[in-house]
């Protein structure tokens, strides 16, 4: 995908904002989040002012932007609309700091699930099915498809999901499933299976 993608990745005490394609997280909705298990477990609130100015912090940003080429840290906004983001490497060793509990879900999800990845394949395939569509589903060769591509759109996530609003909200087993389904779907248009469309909103139900 050439866009970048603000999605709200869910963890169990709170949702983080991270953009897809740069890996730059709301390293403040993090914090909220981890301080959030720092209580369940009984702990007192970490300030964040303290862990980004330490120096073993200081000194692993170093060595993130030495390998990235860019800033890892941005602050934007002030007061209340201040904002703190990271790149997704300081976004996990700020769960470590925080939270053993916490840590072991953020690494969970961005690393083993690999969400931020699943994203830009799902919806680098829909481009896929879209092209797919124009050329092999029968009865709309040299028709504007961008109906049907929308359709299908709704049909796939509706399918995953009825309460799923958007794909930046998706889990990762959401968008896994989502790639299954719109491979599966390209695939039979390839070889000739669905005969039009009627007949592929009725294989998008059941595939």
């Amino acid at each position: 995908m050439k866009t970048n993608q603000l999605m709200n990745i869910a963890f169990s005490t709170g949702e983080v904002e991270v953009f897809h394609k740069t890996s730059m997280g709301n390293l403040s909705q993090l914090w909220s989040a981890g301080n959030v298990s720092r209580h369940a477990e009984g702990k007192s609130p970490a300030n964040l002012s303290t862990f980004l100015s330490s120096n073993k912090t200081q000194e692993f940003m170093r060595e993130v932007e030495l390998n990235i080429d860019s800033k890892c840290v941005e602050v934007n906004g002030r007061g209340r609309n201040r904002k703190t983001w990271a790149n997704i490497h300081v976004m996990v060793y700020a769960a470590e700091y925080l939270s053993v509990g916490f840590h072991f879900e953020v690494i969970d999800t961005f690393i083993n699930n690999k969400v931020l990845t699943l994203r830009d394949e799902s919806g680098d395939q829909f481009k896929a099915l879209n092209h797919c569509i124009d050329l092999y589903l029968p009865e709309r060769d040299g028709k504007n498809n961008k109906g049907v591509f929308i359709q299908a759109a709704k049909l796939i996530k509706s399918r995953i999901s009825e309460d799923l609003l958007s794909w930046n909200d998706a889990t990762a087993d959401q968008l896994r499933e989502r790639l299954r389904i719109e491979n599966g779907i390209s695939e039979a248009l390839r070889l000739g299976f669905i005969v039009n469309y009627d007949h592929m909103k009725t294989i998008i139900g059941k595939i």
